[in-house]
């Protein structure tokens, strides 16, 4: 694989695509990878379903952890 570096990046640009690789919980790398492969219509097609399936916050996922720890016991009675 080869590199390229890039000078004189508009700082607008930059701060947009850091938001954009952060949002995606991506690197930087692979976001800038990912917009020019989409701007010039090359690269895999990727099946995105991430907007069908709902993320958890971090309180909603701390929520179901505290609502289904229950269920982590194990009732002795039914082993014996």
């Amino acid at each position: 694989m080869s590199q390229i570096t890039l000078r004189k990046l508009p700082e607008k640009l930059e701060n947009q695509i850091r938001k954009l690789a952060q949002k995606n919980h991506s690197s930087l790398n692979r976001t800038i990878i990912d917009l020019l492969e989409k701007a010039l219509g090359s690269g895999v097609k990727k099946r995105n379903l991430s907007k069908l399936a709902a993320t958890w916050s971090k309180q909603e996922a701390a929520e179901f952890e505290t609502n289904t720890k229950i269920f982590e016991q194990i009732d002795e009675e039914i082993w014996k």
